[in-house]
């Protein structure tokens, strides 16, 4: 799996991403947006969660992922919440206002998870709930470690006043599990697993061009 990171880190994705937090995050009102997307992401990412996994499929390290999800969630609304607080951002709610293209990064999860759901539409009903679940958190993962360190380095240089070196931390231990896990319930699971990744790739980079737009404008009126 470590492999697929590195592939990732490698992709003209990333020198746009470090493009856009080079923007953001030194403006207080649109890093407050920012963070309260990504807590929005990881909201979302618990509700999937619950959504798509039985009771009798569920473990402690399937519950500690819920709470992990919740608890980066909640991290990251706070530092939103703190953002906001100093700059004047109302992000309260996750309404896409409160956000900075927060429809389009539930847009993104949402794509993803139709894509591994037509990955695996091959598999039994019974069985592709649970193979969706660890495909879809796999690509999620693998995008958590490419993304997280990138953004805890801009943190770091600009001062932000907070770190998401934990959120990083748990999402490299999840890419673990997500790896054993469909070790055992999807053997074949690399065959599908790398046409996902080309189609996040792609729909990460339409969730960046979102994010874009909106930072442009944002940028553009403040100096208006």
């Amino acid at each position: 799996m470590r492999r697929y990171v590195e592939a990732s880190r490698g992709h003209a994705n990333v020198a746009r991403t470090r493009h856009l937090l080079e923007r953001i995050v030194p403006h207080a009102q649109l890093h407050a947006r920012f963070v309260n997307t990504l807590a929005r992401l990881e909201y979302v990412g618990v509700r999937k969660i619950l959504k798509s996994r039985r009771a009798e499929r569920l473990d402690l390290e399937g519950i500690q992922h819920i709470l992990d999800e919740a608890v980066h969630a909640l991290r990251l609304k706070k530092a939103a919440a703190a953002l906001g607080s100093a700059s004047g951002a109302d992000v309260r709610t996750f309404v896409d206002g409160a956000t900075l293209a927060g429809d389009a990064a539930e847009n993104y999860l949402q794509a993803l998870d139709h894509r591994a759901e037509e990955a695996l539409g091959d598999l039994p009903e019974a069985e592709r709930a649970e193979a969706n679940y660890l495909l879809t958190s796999a690509a999620v993962e693998v995008r958590a470690q490419v993304f997280y360190p990138l953004y805890d380095q801009m943190l770091k240089a600009h001062h932000a006043g907070f770190s998401v070196a934990a959120i990083s931390k748990d999402e490299d231990r999840h890419l673990e599990e997500m790896t054993a896990g469909l070790d055992v319930q999807l053997p074949d699971w690399q065959r599908r697993f790398e046409p996902l990744l080309a189609a996040e790739e792609a729909l990460y980079g339409r969730f960046l061009a979102a994010i874009e737009e909106v930072v442009v404008g944002a940028l553009a009126g403040a100096h208006g």
